[in-house]
Protein backbone atom coordinates (compact mmCIF):
# COMPACT_ATOMS: atom_id res chain seq x y z
CA UNK A 1 0.00 0.00 0.00
CA UNK A 2 3.09 2.28 1.00
CA UNK A 3 3.97 2.02 -2.76
CA UNK A 4 0.77 2.67 -4.17
CA UNK A 5 0.37 5.74 -2.23
CA UNK A 6 3.93 6.67 -3.25
CA UNK A 7 2.43 6.33 -7.16
CA UNK A 8 -1.07 7.64 -6.65
CA UNK A 9 0.27 11.41 -7.64
CA UNK A 10 1.00 10.20 -10.98
CA UNK A 11 -1.73 7.61 -11.55
CA UNK A 12 -4.64 10.34 -10.34
CA UNK A 13 -4.94 11.50 -13.29
CA UNK A 14 -5.89 8.19 -14.79
CA UNK A 15 -8.04 7.02 -12.04
CA UNK A 16 -11.19 6.78 -14.38
CA UNK A 17 -8.90 3.60 -15.88
CA UNK A 18 -8.36 2.03 -12.38
CA UNK A 19 -12.28 2.34 -11.61
CA UNK A 20 -13.06 0.98 -14.64
CA UNK A 21 -10.66 -1.69 -14.24
CA UNK A 22 -11.43 -2.78 -10.47
CA UNK A 23 -15.57 -2.72 -11.76
CA UNK A 24 -14.62 -5.59 -14.59
CA UNK A 25 -12.41 -7.50 -12.30
CA UNK A 26 -15.12 -7.61 -9.14
CA UNK A 27 -17.47 -8.51 -12.35
CA UNK A 28 -14.94 -11.39 -13.25
CA UNK A 29 -14.73 -12.45 -9.29
CA UNK A 30 -17.89 -12.58 -9.05
CA UNK A 31 -18.89 -14.93 -11.88
CA UNK A 32 -15.58 -17.55 -10.72
CA UNK A 33 -17.55 -17.60 -7.39
CA UNK A 34 -21.05 -18.38 -9.10
CA UNK A 35 -19.29 -21.44 -10.64
CA UNK A 36 -19.11 -23.65 -7.80
CA UNK A 37 -22.40 -23.50 -6.93
CA UNK A 38 -23.74 -24.23 -10.32
CA UNK A 39 -21.26 -27.05 -10.20
CA UNK A 40 -23.01 -28.06 -6.86
CA UNK A 41 -26.35 -28.00 -8.35
CA UNK A 42 -25.66 -30.02 -11.47
CA UNK A 43 -24.12 -32.89 -8.91
CA UNK A 44 -27.12 -32.49 -6.87
CA UNK A 45 -30.11 -31.84 -9.30
CA UNK A 46 -28.93 -32.86 -12.62
CA UNK A 47 -26.50 -35.90 -12.26
CA UNK A 48 -28.10 -37.65 -8.74
CA UNK A 49 -30.99 -37.63 -10.31
CA UNK A 50 -30.34 -38.71 -13.48
CA UNK A 51 -31.95 -34.85 -14.94
CA UNK A 52 -29.67 -34.30 -18.51
CA UNK A 53 -31.91 -31.51 -19.43
CA UNK A 54 -30.89 -30.02 -16.02
CA UNK A 55 -27.48 -30.58 -16.86
CA UNK A 56 -27.60 -29.28 -20.25
CA UNK A 57 -29.02 -26.19 -19.01
CA UNK A 58 -26.74 -25.51 -15.92
CA UNK A 59 -24.12 -26.48 -18.42
CA UNK A 60 -24.65 -23.82 -20.89
CA UNK A 61 -25.15 -21.02 -18.05
CA UNK A 62 -21.93 -21.97 -17.01
CA UNK A 63 -20.47 -21.78 -20.70
CA UNK A 64 -21.71 -18.08 -20.71
CA UNK A 65 -20.98 -17.08 -17.36
CA UNK A 66 -17.12 -18.57 -18.42
CA UNK A 67 -17.31 -16.49 -21.30
CA UNK A 68 -18.58 -13.57 -19.19
CA UNK A 69 -16.06 -13.64 -16.74
CA UNK A 70 -12.96 -13.85 -19.60
CA UNK A 71 -14.33 -10.95 -21.17
CA UNK A 72 -14.13 -9.15 -17.85
CA UNK A 73 -11.19 -10.35 -16.74
CA UNK A 74 -9.87 -8.94 -20.85
CA UNK A 75 -11.44 -5.65 -20.32
CA UNK A 76 -9.43 -5.36 -16.32
CA UNK A 77 -6.24 -6.18 -17.63
CA UNK A 78 -6.09 -4.26 -20.81
CA UNK A 79 -7.64 -0.73 -18.78
CA UNK A 80 -4.97 -1.91 -16.27
CA UNK A 81 -2.02 -1.69 -18.64
CA UNK A 82 -3.28 1.29 -19.83
CA UNK A 83 -3.09 2.82 -16.55
CA UNK A 84 0.47 1.85 -15.72
CA UNK A 85 1.76 3.02 -19.10
CA UNK A 86 -0.06 6.78 -18.68
CA UNK A 87 1.25 6.87 -15.12
CA UNK A 88 4.70 5.72 -15.48
CA UNK A 89 5.23 7.89 -18.81
CA UNK A 90 4.66 10.76 -16.49
CA UNK A 91 6.49 9.47 -13.69
CA UNK A 92 9.37 8.81 -15.93
CA UNK A 93 9.48 12.30 -17.40
CA UNK A 94 8.85 14.02 -14.38
CA UNK A 95 12.05 12.08 -12.55
CA UNK A 96 14.10 13.39 -15.90
CA UNK A 97 12.89 16.85 -15.05
CA UNK A 98 14.31 16.62 -11.52
CA UNK A 99 17.27 14.71 -12.70
CA UNK A 100 18.32 17.67 -14.95
CA UNK A 101 17.26 19.88 -12.07
CA UNK A 102 20.01 18.76 -9.80
CA UNK A 103 23.13 20.76 -8.90
CA UNK A 104 26.75 19.51 -9.97
CA UNK A 105 26.96 18.64 -6.14
CA UNK A 106 24.13 16.65 -6.30
CA UNK A 107 25.51 14.65 -9.78
CA UNK A 108 28.57 14.12 -8.03
CA UNK A 109 27.23 12.29 -5.13
CA UNK A 110 24.90 10.41 -7.75
CA UNK A 111 26.52 8.06 -10.76
CA UNK A 112 25.50 8.01 -14.18
CA UNK A 113 24.48 4.30 -13.81
CA UNK A 114 22.51 4.98 -11.01
CA UNK A 115 20.25 7.72 -12.81
CA UNK A 116 19.79 5.11 -15.98
CA UNK A 117 19.00 1.90 -13.47
CA UNK A 118 16.09 4.26 -11.32
CA UNK A 119 14.80 6.31 -15.52
CA UNK A 120 14.93 2.10 -17.22
CA UNK A 121 14.61 -0.23 -15.07
CA UNK A 122 12.94 0.77 -11.85
CA UNK A 123 10.65 2.21 -14.07
CA UNK A 124 9.91 -0.94 -15.84
CA UNK A 125 9.13 -2.58 -12.52
CA UNK A 126 6.74 -0.05 -11.66
CA UNK A 127 4.64 -0.25 -14.70
CA UNK A 128 4.73 -4.07 -13.76
CA UNK A 129 2.97 -3.94 -10.79
CA UNK A 130 0.73 -1.30 -12.07
CA UNK A 131 -0.41 -3.30 -14.97
CA UNK A 132 -0.66 -6.17 -12.62
CA UNK A 133 -2.54 -3.85 -9.78
CA UNK A 134 -5.75 -4.03 -11.60
CA UNK A 135 -5.85 -7.31 -13.52
CA UNK A 136 -4.95 -9.23 -10.16
CA UNK A 137 -3.65 -7.66 -6.95
CA UNK A 138 -7.39 -6.03 -6.72
CA UNK A 139 -9.07 -9.50 -7.21
CA UNK A 140 -7.02 -11.52 -4.61
CA UNK A 141 -9.22 -9.70 -1.96
CA UNK A 142 -12.19 -9.90 -3.38
CA UNK A 143 -11.96 -13.74 -4.06
CA UNK A 144 -10.55 -14.18 -0.74
CA UNK A 145 -13.56 -12.95 1.53
CA UNK A 146 -15.97 -13.97 -1.15
CA UNK A 147 -15.14 -17.13 -1.13
CA UNK A 148 -14.56 -17.87 2.51
CA UNK A 149 -18.82 -16.34 3.32
CA UNK A 150 -19.57 -19.05 0.96
CA UNK A 151 -17.69 -21.81 2.68
CA UNK A 152 -18.69 -20.45 5.74
CA UNK A 153 -22.43 -20.93 4.35
CA UNK A 154 -21.71 -24.31 3.14
CA UNK A 155 -20.51 -25.84 6.40
CA UNK A 156 -19.04 -24.25 9.46
CA UNK A 157 -17.70 -27.27 11.00
CA UNK A 158 -15.40 -27.64 8.37
CA UNK A 159 -13.94 -24.23 8.27
CA UNK A 160 -11.54 -24.69 11.31
CA UNK A 161 -9.48 -26.74 8.21
CA UNK A 162 -9.22 -23.23 6.59
CA UNK A 163 -8.73 -21.16 9.39
CA UNK A 164 -5.29 -23.52 10.14
CA UNK A 165 -4.42 -23.41 6.71
CA UNK A 166 -4.88 -20.00 5.93
CA UNK A 167 -2.48 -18.85 9.02
CA UNK A 168 0.02 -21.45 7.90
CA UNK A 169 -0.20 -20.15 4.45
CA UNK A 170 0.22 -16.43 5.41
CA UNK A 171 3.52 -17.08 7.65
CA UNK A 172 5.36 -18.60 4.87
CA UNK A 173 4.14 -15.82 2.31
CA UNK A 174 5.26 -13.19 4.97
CA UNK A 175 8.40 -14.44 5.66
CA UNK A 176 9.22 -14.35 1.91
CA UNK A 177 8.22 -10.59 1.30
CA UNK A 178 10.34 -10.05 4.67
CA UNK A 179 13.40 -11.87 3.15
CA UNK A 180 12.64 -10.59 -0.63
CA UNK A 181 12.53 -7.56 0.05
CA UNK A 182 15.91 -6.96 1.23
CA UNK A 183 17.47 -9.07 -1.43
CA UNK A 184 15.43 -7.33 -4.06
CA UNK A 185 17.09 -3.80 -3.52
CA UNK A 186 20.46 -5.90 -3.54
CA UNK A 187 19.61 -6.88 -6.57
CA UNK A 188 18.94 -3.34 -8.27
CA UNK A 189 22.02 -2.06 -6.65
CA UNK A 190 24.11 -4.54 -8.52
CA UNK A 191 22.37 -3.28 -11.43
CA UNK A 192 23.87 0.39 -10.64
CA UNK A 193 26.81 -0.85 -10.75
CA UNK A 194 26.81 -3.01 -13.45
CA UNK A 195 25.61 -0.03 -15.47
CA UNK A 196 28.34 2.07 -14.40
CA UNK A 197 30.96 -0.06 -15.24
CA UNK A 198 29.27 -0.55 -18.20
CA UNK A 199 29.29 3.04 -19.34
CA UNK A 200 32.79 3.66 -17.86
CA UNK A 201 33.98 0.98 -20.56
CA UNK A 202 31.59 2.24 -23.38
CA UNK A 203 33.14 6.11 -22.97
CA UNK A 204 36.90 4.99 -22.06
CA UNK A 205 37.35 2.40 -24.87
CA UNK A 206 39.94 3.99 -26.23
CA UNK A 207 41.79 4.68 -23.08
CA UNK A 208 41.06 0.80 -22.69
CA UNK A 209 42.80 -0.20 -26.02
CA UNK A 210 45.94 2.55 -25.68
CA UNK A 211 46.82 0.55 -22.00
CA UNK A 212 45.87 -3.20 -23.47
CA UNK A 213 43.54 -3.26 -19.96
CA UNK A 214 40.82 -5.40 -21.91
CA UNK A 215 41.29 -8.15 -19.59
CA UNK A 216 41.21 -6.10 -16.78
CA UNK A 217 37.91 -5.06 -17.50
CA UNK A 218 36.86 -7.77 -18.54
CA UNK A 219 37.51 -9.15 -14.70
CA UNK A 220 35.63 -6.61 -13.14
CA UNK A 221 32.91 -6.84 -15.25
CA UNK A 222 32.71 -10.76 -14.76
CA UNK A 223 33.23 -9.71 -10.82
CA UNK A 224 30.37 -7.38 -11.02
CA UNK A 225 28.39 -9.77 -13.15
CA UNK A 226 28.93 -12.81 -10.93
CA UNK A 227 27.98 -10.86 -7.98
CA UNK A 228 24.57 -9.78 -9.67
CA UNK A 229 24.09 -13.50 -10.81
CA UNK A 230 24.78 -15.08 -7.47
CA UNK A 231 22.13 -12.27 -5.09
CA UNK A 232 19.64 -12.92 -8.17
CA UNK A 233 19.70 -16.56 -8.00
CA UNK A 234 19.46 -16.20 -4.21
CA UNK A 235 16.06 -14.33 -4.58
CA UNK A 236 15.05 -17.09 -7.54
CA UNK A 237 15.81 -19.74 -4.99
CA UNK A 238 13.53 -18.18 -2.52
CA UNK A 239 10.74 -17.82 -4.86
CA UNK A 240 11.18 -21.26 -5.91
CA UNK A 241 10.85 -22.56 -2.84
CA UNK A 242 7.39 -21.20 -1.96
CA UNK A 243 4.94 -22.14 -4.52
CA UNK A 244 5.51 -25.90 -3.83
CA UNK A 245 5.39 -25.13 0.17
CA UNK A 246 2.29 -23.64 -0.75
CA UNK A 247 0.76 -25.99 -3.14
CA UNK A 248 1.87 -29.12 -0.08
CA UNK A 249 -0.03 -26.73 2.59
CA UNK A 250 -3.45 -26.45 0.61
CA UNK A 251 -3.08 -30.05 -0.28
CA UNK A 252 -2.98 -30.81 3.09
CA UNK A 253 -6.27 -28.98 3.66
CA UNK A 254 -8.10 -30.77 0.95
CA UNK A 255 -7.36 -33.98 2.50
CA UNK A 256 -8.20 -33.37 5.56
CA UNK A 257 -11.65 -31.37 3.95
CA UNK A 258 -12.41 -34.91 2.17
CA UNK A 259 -11.30 -37.02 5.20
CA UNK A 260 -13.96 -34.76 7.55
CA UNK A 261 -16.01 -33.93 4.78
CA UNK A 262 -16.31 -37.37 3.48
CA UNK A 263 -17.62 -38.52 6.78
CA UNK A 264 -20.08 -35.93 6.84
CA UNK A 265 -21.93 -37.14 3.29
CA UNK A 266 -21.94 -40.45 4.45
CA UNK A 267 -23.88 -39.66 8.01
CA UNK A 268 -26.30 -37.21 5.50
CA UNK A 269 -25.01 -33.87 6.86
CA UNK A 270 -23.48 -32.64 3.82
CA UNK A 271 -24.24 -33.37 0.08
CA UNK A 272 -21.70 -35.02 -2.37
CA UNK A 273 -22.29 -30.91 -4.22
CA UNK A 274 -21.57 -29.27 -1.67
CA UNK A 275 -18.49 -31.14 -0.56
CA UNK A 276 -17.40 -30.50 -4.34
CA UNK A 277 -18.45 -26.69 -4.21
CA UNK A 278 -16.72 -26.52 -0.48
CA UNK A 279 -13.59 -27.94 -1.76
CA UNK A 280 -13.76 -25.72 -4.97
CA UNK A 281 -14.48 -22.37 -2.49
CA UNK A 282 -11.75 -23.78 -0.22
CA UNK A 283 -9.13 -23.97 -3.09
CA UNK A 284 -10.29 -20.23 -3.92
CA UNK A 285 -9.07 -19.19 -0.31
CA UNK A 286 -6.12 -20.60 -0.97
CA UNK A 287 -5.43 -18.95 -4.09
CA UNK A 288 -5.29 -15.39 -3.20
CA UNK A 289 -2.20 -16.20 -1.04
CA UNK A 290 -0.91 -18.45 -3.20
CA UNK A 291 -1.15 -16.07 -6.36
CA UNK A 292 -0.29 -13.18 -3.95
CA UNK A 293 3.39 -15.29 -3.33
CA UNK A 294 3.24 -15.81 -7.49
CA UNK A 295 3.52 -12.24 -7.24
CA UNK A 296 5.28 -11.02 -4.40
CA UNK A 297 9.09 -10.73 -6.19
CA UNK A 298 7.03 -8.23 -8.72
CA UNK A 299 5.52 -6.62 -5.58
CA UNK A 300 8.97 -6.92 -3.97
CA UNK A 301 11.02 -5.44 -6.64
CA UNK A 302 8.55 -2.86 -7.60
CA UNK A 303 8.67 -1.63 -4.06
CA UNK A 304 12.40 -1.60 -3.82
CA UNK A 305 12.43 0.34 -7.31
CA UNK A 306 9.60 2.78 -6.02
CA UNK A 307 12.10 3.30 -2.79
CA UNK A 308 15.21 4.01 -5.37
CA UNK A 309 13.16 6.41 -7.57
CA UNK A 310 12.25 8.24 -4.57
CA UNK A 311 16.30 9.10 -4.04
CA UNK A 312 16.09 10.92 -6.79
CA UNK A 313 13.24 12.84 -6.12
CA UNK A 314 14.15 13.31 -2.84
CA UNK A 315 17.75 14.85 -3.58
CA UNK A 316 17.39 18.71 -3.31
CA UNK A 317 19.31 21.01 -5.86
CA UNK A 318 22.32 22.07 -3.81
CA UNK A 319 21.92 25.21 -5.62
CA UNK A 320 18.43 26.55 -5.07
CA UNK A 321 16.38 29.31 -7.18
CA UNK A 322 16.15 32.18 -4.79
CA UNK A 323 13.07 33.50 -4.09
CA UNK A 324 11.96 36.63 -6.11
CA UNK A 325 15.13 36.57 -8.11
CA UNK A 326 16.56 39.48 -9.75
CA UNK A 327 17.15 39.26 -13.48
CA UNK A 328 20.91 39.94 -14.28
CA UNK A 329 20.12 42.21 -16.95
CA UNK A 330 18.41 44.89 -14.52
CA UNK A 331 21.69 45.37 -12.92
CA UNK A 332 24.05 47.90 -14.30
CA UNK A 333 27.48 46.24 -15.09
CA UNK A 334 26.36 42.63 -16.23
CA UNK A 335 29.80 41.78 -17.03
CA UNK A 336 31.43 42.75 -13.92
CA UNK A 337 32.41 39.79 -11.88
CA UNK A 338 33.83 40.01 -8.00
CA UNK A 339 34.85 37.10 -5.68
CA UNK A 340 34.83 38.58 -1.79
CA UNK A 341 36.60 36.80 0.34
CA UNK A 342 35.66 33.27 -1.39
CA UNK A 343 36.37 29.62 -0.63
CA UNK A 344 34.93 26.56 -1.77
CA UNK A 345 35.03 22.26 -1.56
CA UNK A 346 33.72 20.13 -3.30
CA UNK A 347 30.60 18.84 -1.12
CA UNK A 348 31.12 21.46 1.50
CA UNK A 349 28.82 23.10 1.19
CA UNK A 350 25.80 24.10 4.69
CA UNK A 351 24.30 20.58 5.35
CA UNK A 352 25.84 18.89 3.10
CA UNK A 353 27.01 15.59 4.62
CA UNK A 354 28.80 14.23 1.40
CA UNK A 355 31.56 11.94 1.80
CA UNK A 356 33.56 13.76 -0.64
CA UNK A 357 36.62 15.05 0.73
CA UNK A 358 36.42 18.86 2.16
CA UNK A 359 39.37 20.35 1.70
CA UNK A 360 39.06 23.35 -0.38
CA UNK A 361 39.71 24.10 -3.58
CA UNK A 362 39.44 27.60 -3.63
CA UNK A 363 40.55 29.36 -0.46
CA UNK A 364 40.13 33.52 0.39
CA UNK A 365 39.70 34.94 -2.98
CA UNK A 366 39.26 38.41 -3.53
CA UNK A 367 39.34 39.47 -7.43
CA UNK A 368 37.34 41.75 -9.41
CA UNK A 369 37.09 40.94 -13.03
CA UNK A 370 36.07 44.28 -14.97
CA UNK A 371 33.50 44.78 -17.66
CA UNK A 372 34.54 44.34 -21.24
CA UNK A 373 37.98 43.01 -20.35
CA UNK A 374 39.86 39.82 -21.00
CA UNK A 375 41.40 38.22 -18.03
CA UNK A 376 43.51 34.66 -18.20
CA UNK A 377 43.51 32.34 -15.24
CA UNK A 378 46.46 30.75 -14.90
CA UNK A 379 48.25 27.51 -12.60
CA UNK A 380 49.03 24.25 -12.95
CA UNK A 381 46.48 21.27 -12.91
CA UNK A 382 44.53 21.44 -9.65
CA UNK A 383 45.45 25.27 -8.47
CA UNK A 384 41.64 26.19 -8.74
CA UNK A 385 41.09 27.42 -12.49
CA UNK A 386 38.06 25.37 -13.35
CA UNK A 387 36.84 25.47 -9.79
CA UNK A 388 36.74 29.22 -9.58
CA UNK A 389 35.12 29.35 -13.21
CA UNK A 390 32.50 26.77 -12.00
CA UNK A 391 31.06 29.62 -9.68
CA UNK A 392 30.69 31.88 -11.64
CA UNK A 393 27.69 30.31 -13.29
CA UNK A 394 26.55 28.99 -10.05
CA UNK A 395 27.44 25.17 -10.93
CA UNK A 396 28.51 25.45 -7.66
CA UNK A 397 27.59 27.31 -4.87
CA UNK A 398 31.07 28.95 -2.70
CA UNK A 399 31.42 27.58 0.75
CA UNK A 400 32.03 31.02 2.50
CA UNK A 401 31.76 34.51 0.78
CA UNK A 402 29.98 35.45 -1.71
CA UNK A 403 30.77 35.70 -5.87
CA UNK A 404 29.24 38.99 -7.49
CA UNK A 405 27.88 39.97 -11.27
CA UNK A 406 27.22 43.47 -11.80
CA UNK A 407 27.33 44.22 -8.12
CA UNK A 408 24.92 41.57 -6.77
CA UNK A 409 26.03 38.22 -5.35
CA UNK A 410 24.69 35.59 -8.01
CA UNK A 411 22.70 33.70 -5.38
CA UNK A 412 20.04 36.90 -5.27
CA UNK A 413 20.06 36.48 -9.27
CA UNK A 414 18.03 34.13 -11.37
CA UNK A 415 19.65 31.15 -12.10
CA UNK A 416 18.63 31.22 -16.07
CA UNK A 417 19.60 35.13 -16.23
CA UNK A 418 22.61 34.19 -15.01
CA UNK A 419 23.35 31.10 -17.50
CA UNK A 420 21.82 33.00 -20.19
CA UNK A 421 24.46 35.44 -20.19
CA UNK A 422 27.16 33.39 -20.24
CA UNK A 423 28.61 31.46 -22.21
CA UNK A 424 31.36 28.66 -21.26
CA UNK A 425 33.18 26.24 -23.88
CA UNK A 426 35.29 23.60 -21.84
CA UNK A 427 38.37 21.36 -22.67
CA UNK A 428 36.19 18.41 -23.40
CA UNK A 429 33.02 19.47 -25.29
CA UNK A 430 30.08 17.74 -25.08
CA UNK A 431 28.64 17.41 -28.70
CA UNK A 432 25.40 15.75 -29.77
CA UNK A 433 24.08 13.68 -32.47
CA UNK A 434 22.82 15.85 -35.46
CA UNK A 435 23.79 18.42 -37.84
CA UNK A 436 26.77 20.73 -37.37
CA UNK A 437 23.90 23.27 -37.03
CA UNK A 438 22.34 21.80 -34.66
CA UNK A 439 25.12 21.67 -32.03
CA UNK A 440 25.78 25.55 -33.22
CA UNK A 441 22.46 26.68 -32.17
CA UNK A 442 21.66 24.32 -29.10
CA UNK A 443 21.99 27.52 -26.66
CA UNK A 444 19.58 29.63 -29.04
CA UNK A 445 17.49 27.39 -31.26
CA UNK A 446 16.34 30.43 -33.16
CA UNK A 447 19.73 32.08 -34.42
CA UNK A 448 19.63 32.51 -37.22
CA UNK A 449 21.79 31.11 -39.93
CA UNK A 450 24.26 33.65 -40.54
CA UNK A 451 24.71 33.93 -36.96
CA UNK A 452 25.51 31.04 -36.51
CA UNK A 453 27.98 31.13 -39.91
CA UNK A 454 29.85 34.43 -37.97
CA UNK A 455 30.25 32.44 -34.57
CA UNK A 456 31.60 29.88 -36.84
CA UNK A 457 34.01 32.01 -38.51
CA UNK A 458 35.28 33.62 -35.45
CA UNK A 459 35.72 30.17 -33.53
CA UNK A 460 37.80 29.33 -36.72
CA UNK A 461 35.43 25.92 -37.71
CA UNK A 462 33.93 27.55 -40.67
CA UNK A 463 36.88 26.43 -43.09
CA UNK A 464 36.62 22.55 -42.03
CA UNK A 465 33.10 22.76 -41.40
CA UNK A 466 32.63 23.68 -45.40
CA UNK A 467 34.90 20.75 -46.44
CA UNK A 468 32.90 18.24 -44.67
CA UNK A 469 30.79 16.20 -47.01
CA UNK A 470 26.90 18.32 -46.67
CA UNK A 471 28.49 21.38 -44.92
CA UNK A 472 26.61 22.92 -42.13
CA UNK A 473 23.86 20.08 -42.46
CA UNK A 474 26.56 17.44 -42.19
CA UNK A 475 25.81 14.98 -39.61
CA UNK A 476 27.97 15.00 -36.15
CA UNK A 477 28.12 11.62 -34.64
CA UNK A 478 27.48 10.73 -30.61
CA UNK A 479 29.97 13.25 -28.65
CA UNK A 480 31.58 14.39 -32.01
CA UNK A 481 32.84 10.71 -32.90
CA UNK A 482 34.26 11.53 -36.60
CA UNK A 483 35.40 14.98 -35.09
CA UNK A 484 39.44 15.65 -34.17
CA UNK A 485 39.81 16.82 -30.62
CA UNK A 486 40.54 20.48 -32.14
CA UNK A 487 37.50 20.32 -34.70
CA UNK A 488 35.32 19.56 -31.58
CA UNK A 489 36.53 22.57 -29.39
CA UNK A 490 36.22 25.08 -31.98
CA UNK A 491 32.33 23.90 -32.57
CA UNK A 492 31.79 24.13 -28.59
CA UNK A 493 33.98 27.74 -28.94
CA UNK A 494 31.20 28.78 -31.68
CA UNK A 495 28.08 27.05 -29.66
CA UNK A 496 28.96 29.63 -27.43
CA UNK A 497 29.36 32.35 -29.27
CA UNK A 498 25.95 31.99 -31.06
CA UNK A 499 24.12 32.75 -27.98
CA UNK A 500 26.09 36.39 -27.78
CA UNK A 501 27.01 35.96 -23.87
CA UNK A 502 27.80 38.96 -22.04
CA UNK A 503 30.73 37.01 -20.54
CA UNK A 504 32.65 34.38 -22.24
CA UNK A 505 34.57 31.33 -20.59
CA UNK A 506 36.98 29.28 -22.08
CA UNK A 507 38.10 26.90 -19.96
CA UNK A 508 41.33 25.66 -21.70
CA UNK A 509 39.09 24.91 -24.90
CA UNK A 510 41.60 25.80 -27.33
CA UNK A 511 44.59 23.30 -25.74
CA UNK A 512 43.47 20.96 -28.69
CA UNK A 513 44.24 23.73 -31.89
CA UNK A 514 47.96 25.11 -33.39
CA UNK A 515 49.16 28.37 -31.90
CA UNK A 516 47.76 30.02 -35.09
CA UNK A 517 44.67 28.86 -34.87
CA UNK A 518 44.06 30.19 -30.85
CA UNK A 519 45.84 33.57 -31.48
CA UNK A 520 42.95 33.76 -34.72
CA UNK A 521 40.21 32.73 -32.31
CA UNK A 522 40.98 35.51 -29.77
CA UNK A 523 41.70 38.25 -31.98
CA UNK A 524 37.50 37.30 -33.34
CA UNK A 525 37.12 37.80 -29.33
CA UNK A 526 38.88 40.85 -29.04
CA UNK A 527 36.37 42.35 -31.64
CA UNK A 528 33.22 41.29 -29.43
CA UNK A 529 32.70 44.30 -28.18
CA UNK A 530 32.14 44.93 -24.50
CA UNK A 531 32.45 41.57 -23.59
CA UNK A 532 34.07 39.80 -20.30
CA UNK A 533 36.32 37.09 -21.27
CA UNK A 534 37.65 34.52 -19.34
CA UNK A 535 40.68 32.40 -20.47
CA UNK A 536 41.56 29.50 -18.21
CA UNK A 537 44.50 28.22 -19.44
CA UNK A 538 47.64 26.35 -19.14
CA UNK A 539 49.37 27.37 -22.03
CA UNK A 540 51.28 30.44 -21.05
CA UNK A 541 50.67 31.62 -24.75
CA UNK A 542 46.61 31.62 -24.20
CA UNK A 543 47.02 34.00 -21.62
CA UNK A 544 50.07 36.55 -23.26
CA UNK A 545 47.01 38.76 -25.21
CA UNK A 546 44.89 38.82 -22.11
CA UNK A 547 44.63 42.82 -20.34
CA UNK A 548 45.20 40.81 -16.95
CA UNK A 549 46.77 37.78 -15.45
CA UNK A 550 45.70 35.55 -12.52
CA UNK A 551 47.84 32.85 -11.31
CA UNK A 552 46.29 30.72 -8.81
CA UNK A 553 48.48 28.08 -6.93
CA UNK A 554 46.79 25.55 -4.12
CA UNK A 555 43.53 27.23 -4.94
CA UNK A 556 44.70 30.56 -3.60
CA UNK A 557 45.48 34.13 -5.72
CA UNK A 558 49.56 33.89 -6.11
CA UNK A 559 49.66 36.94 -8.50
CA UNK A 560 47.59 39.46 -10.30
CA UNK A 561 48.29 41.77 -13.11
CA UNK A 562 49.57 42.44 -16.85
CA UNK A 563 52.17 39.95 -18.26
CA UNK A 564 55.00 42.27 -17.96
CA UNK A 565 53.99 43.31 -13.74
CA UNK A 566 54.03 39.55 -13.19
CA UNK A 567 57.47 38.89 -15.08
CA UNK A 568 58.40 41.47 -13.19
CA UNK A 569 57.24 40.69 -9.54
CA UNK A 570 55.53 36.46 -9.43
CA UNK A 571 58.29 33.73 -9.55
CA UNK A 572 55.83 31.30 -10.19
CA UNK A 573 54.43 33.11 -13.32
CA UNK A 574 58.42 33.87 -14.21
CA UNK A 575 58.60 29.84 -13.52
CA UNK A 576 55.70 29.07 -15.56
CA UNK A 577 56.93 31.44 -18.53
CA UNK A 578 60.76 29.86 -18.52
CA UNK A 579 59.38 27.00 -18.83
CA UNK A 580 57.24 26.91 -21.68
CA UNK A 581 58.84 29.85 -23.44
CA UNK A 582 62.23 30.03 -22.01
CA UNK A 583 63.66 32.59 -20.21
CA UNK A 584 62.24 36.16 -20.82
CA UNK A 585 63.60 38.99 -22.83
CA UNK A 586 64.15 42.26 -21.15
Amino acid sequence: MSAFRRIWPWARPYRRYAIAGLLATVASVLINLSIPLLTSRVIDNGIATNDTGYVARTAAIMVALIVAGMCASAISSALGVRLAFNTVTDMRRDLYAHAQSLSFANLDRLTTGEILTRLTSDITKVTQLLAMSVAWIAQLPIMFIGALSVILLIDVSLVVIVLVMIPVIGLIVMYTISRSNVLFDAVQRCIDRLNTVLQENIHGAEVIKVFVRQDHERKRFDEVTDDLAGRASHVNRLVASLFPTLVLVSSLGVAGVLWLGGASVIDGNLTEGELVAFISYMAMVAMPLMMFAFIQPMISAATASIARIDEIFNEKPAVEEPANGIDLAETGSPGEITFRNVSFAYGGAAGNDSPIDRENALTDINLTIRQGTTVAILGATGSGKSSLIHLIPRLYDATSGQVEIGGVDVRRLTKESVRRSIGIALQQPQLFGGTVMENLRYGRPTASDERAIDAAKAAQAYDFIMEMPEGFQSIIEQNGANLSGGQRQRIAIARTLVIDPQIVILDDSTSAVDLETEAAIQDALAELGERTVILVAQRISTALGADEIVVLDDGRVAAHGTHRELLDSSPIYQEIFRSQLGEPVA
